[in-house]
């Protein structure tokens, strides 16, 4: 099974964007290092959520893929890029919802790129995260666990 290593500082920084985002859903990027099913998270980064109904969907502003994307490049010698996104399920577990689904079979067929999808589930004030990634053909979520 494709594993991630999640460092406790970045875990509780994704918990902390999505209680200041609650009750909408918070979002961002996952940057680290790794591939051919073993990551890791060297950073994580909110973004804004420019989505209209932002209680239960997300869109990412352009720019902050920018950002991201320029932080990758400042840190060109630790080889970091963008593994994925993450965003929270404010009100739901934290398993992948058909628009999750969706949005990334959106990016999987404009880039054959396999991202890591992690969600932070806030559901009844009880605090979960998973990550998942399309399988091979971008037709469903596999789960990631966290090594």
């Amino acid at each position: 099974m494709a594993t991630l290593h999640l460092p406790d500082a970045l875990r509780a920084e994704m918990l902390v964007y999505a209680r200041e985002s609650y009750p909408d859903e918070a979002c961002g990027f996952l940057i680290g290092t790794g591939g051919d099913g073993a990551w890791t998270l060297a950073a994580v980064r909110a973004a804004r959520n420019l989505h209209p109904s932002r209680e239960d969907r997300f869109a990412i502003d352009p720019n902050e893929y920018a950002k991201a994307e320029a932080y990758c490049a400042k840190h060109k010698k630790k080889q970091l890029r963008i593994l994925g996104f993450w965003h929270s399920h404010p009100q739901s577990p934290p398993t992948p919802s058909s628009i999750d689904l969706e949005w990334a079979r959106g990016l999987f067929e404009s880039f054959q790129e396999r991202y890591l999808y992690l969600i932070v589930s806030l559901q009844d004030s009880q605090e979960a995260l998973a990550c998942w990634r399309l399988d091979a053909s971008g037709a469903r979520f596999e789960p990631v666990a966290f090594g």
